[in-house]
């Protein structure tokens, strides 16, 4: 065996019935003579098969995808050291045990949060904050749930991971929510919107709309459930966009440095970008780059809207895309160590829930690509 995840991929064909029969006596002699590679069999049918959900994604993985992994590194031109004795295995199933404990201890550990800056180190990191136009900063991620602004003028509640609030209409000064990496948080405007925010989002608003228009402001990824009022168009302005509708549901996602996308699950939206603008229709996405202008097509709302339910589908996605979405929901740092390894794609599902451990898992399995950990950061190799 030349790479600690070989017992892994082994008891993974075992489990797909992958293995040729004179394999199949070798590793079950294993399992049954060694409890470390027991324990490992134990986990992996726990881990795969005793979990409604993980069972349908185990379901979609095939010996020929494992087999891909073992030979991707097989034929890997990095010179490796020969190793062939059987005890090594052994080390290799306690190893595999031991990941979960961890990878757990690496992602608890205090990243910087990329959102907080310098001047509001009063503010924990990772912490969800409000920024209220007279420089009033207020941790939401405390306990608190109700509390005053310090002039009196407005009262928060800061409950349920959501904010509400009750303040005066003519209050139009502009607030930032800052939502970092890691967290996810929502708010009710006071005309009755509701927005829901991505990790690593800002979003600038009023306590009050007292004009002729509602005006918000949104960097990152929201869903934006509008209130109806025909009087009063609601807009929605992105650093490459701006959004005009009237009493809709749709998804923005501005992640990507000169992007957006805007897809619309009901009523109608105007979107002017650049020197452009679209009337998009419910089931149509709009994407605009600052290199191609507006293109406008169908798009699946359970893949867009995946976020919402904490998972994410990937279909043939380079692992360079995967990586930034992983990094906002998880709060920590991954790069690749080769550019080949940051072109493969993978078709897989992830469920925020079980942490970066299970995609770590898959994605040696599927592609033989293993990890390792130095300073803080996940190196994918």
């Amino acid at each position: 065996m030349e790479s600690r995840s070989d017992i892994h991929e082994l008891l993974m064909l075992k489990l797909t019935g992958g293995l040729s029969k004179d394999l199949q006596e070798e590793v079950d002699a294993l399992i049954e003579g060694d409890p470390e590679v027991k324990a490992a069999w134990k986990h992996l049918r726990e881990y795969y098969l005793l979990h409604a959900a993980r069972r349908a994604d185990f379901d979609s993985i095939s010996a020929d995808d494992i087999m891909s992994g073992v030979k991707d590194r097989v034929f890997s031109p990095q010179p490796r050291p020969a190793v062939r004795s059987g005890k090594w295995i052994i080390a290799a199933a306690a190893a595999l045990l031991g990941a979960g404990i961890f990878i757990y201890a690496i992602t608890k550990t205090n990243h910087s949060s990329k959102v907080l800056s310098a001047v509001h180190k009063n503010i924990p990191a990772k912490s969800v904050y409000l920024e209220l136009q007279n420089g009033q900063i207020i941790d939401l991620s405390g306990g608190e749930q109700y509390q005053k602004t310090e002039d009196g003028q407005v009262t928060l509640n800061n409950s349920r991971n959501t904010l509400t609030f009750i303040a005066d209409r003519n209050n139009s000064g502009l607030n930032k929510l800052i939502v970092p990496s890691g967290k996810e948080y929502s708010v009710r405007l006071s005309d009755g919107t509701e927005i829901r925010m991505n990790s690593g989002s800002t979003l600038q608003f009023p306590f009050g709309f007292a004009g002729s228009s509602r005006e918000i402001s949104i960097t990152g990824e929201a869903y934006i459930k509008v209130a109806a009022a025909a009087a009063q168009p609601f807009t929605v302005h992105t650093p490459d966009a701006t959004i005009q509708v009237l009493g809709t549901e749709f998804n923005v996602n501005t992640y990507s440095p000169g992007k957006a996308a805007v897809s619309l699950i009901q009523g109608a939206v105007k979107v002017l970008a650049g020197r452009q603008e679209a009337i998009l229709q419910p089931g149509f996405q709009l994407e605009y780059t600052t290199q191609n202008g507006i293109n406008t097509h169908p798009f699946d709302k359970n893949d867009v809207l995946s976020w919402l339910e904490g998972r994410y589908d990937f279909r043939e996605t380079p692992l360079s895309e995967i990586i930034p979405i992983l990094e906002r929901w998880y709060d920590v740092k991954i790069v690749t160590d080769h550019p080949a390894v940051a072109d493969k794609t993978f078709t897989m599902l992830i469920r925020k829930p079980e942490g970066i451990q299970a995609f770590l898992e898959m994605l040696k399995v599927i592609r033989g690509a293993d990890y390792y950990y130095k300073n803080d950061t996940i190196h994918i190799k």
